[in-house]
């Protein structure tokens, strides 16, 4: 029996980015939120509405999504996006930089990149798929979050494989164990929570989030 002498529904996300869900599903979801009293919520921008109106006084934590998963917006339309979403309640922004700027050695538009979505004052997570990146790039990017006062981290991006407990270790012995370390991608088992959360990991990311607590219920 794995060690669940965690608390779940704080460190386990839900996320709701799916753009084919119906109507029915998201209130589905919903529900489940505040069936198992799920305390932080990962969503697109076009949902921050039906959120605020589906779970009317329910407590949880909504972060929005933005520039994910293509790393595809202009640096003009931060500001803007990045205030609707302060404005439409979100409690924080979770958000994909331009890396191919530290590929071009351009390490200060990549930092002022991240300094543009730290105006609204809503804290910040970063977003980074560790497979993806060239070790330099991984560092520098790291490194210059940190410089800036990022301490949210997500690693993962729900393309690719899952993150290895290897990848695990070498990410906190980057990133530092002060900070606060999310995992995300092809988490779907309650083992693979545990064992991220024994590993070190702050907390993981997951659309099956119903049916990790199912497995928690079951046991």
């Amino acid at each position: 029996m794995p060690n669940i002498e965690y608390e779940l529904n704080e460190k386990i996300h839900a996320i709701i980015i799916n753009p084919y869900l119906t109507w029915e599903d998201f209130c589905a979801n919903c529900d489940l939120i505040k069936k198992y009293n799920i305390k932080n919520i990962s969503t697109s921008l076009n949902y921050l509405d039906d959120f605020k109106n589906r779970l009317n006084n329910y407590s949880a934590n909504i972060n929005a999504l933005i520039s994910y998963p293509l790393a595809d917006l202009p640096v003009t339309l931060i500001e803007e996006l990045v205030n609707f979403a302060k404005d439409k309640g979100a409690n924080g922004i979770e958000y994909i930089p331009n890396f191919i700027n530290l590929s071009k050695r351009n390490l200060e538009t990549f930092a002022a990149e991240i300094e543009q979505v730290k105006l609204s004052g809503l804290p910040v997570s970063i977003i980074i798929n560790k497979s993806k990146l060239q070790k330099e790039v991984l560092y520098n990017a790291i490194e210059i979050s940190l410089e800036l006062g990022i301490k949210n981290f997500q690693f993962g991006d729900g393309f690719g494989p899952p993150i290895s407990l290897n990848d695990v270790a070498e990410i906190l012995k980057i990133t530092g164990s002060q900070n606060h370390i999310k995992v995300v991608g092809g988490i779907k088992k309650l083992t693979q929570v545990i064992d991220l959360f024994d590993n070190g990991i702050s907390c993981v990311g997951t659309s099956n989030f119903c049916e990790i607590f199912q497995e928690v219920k079951g046991i």
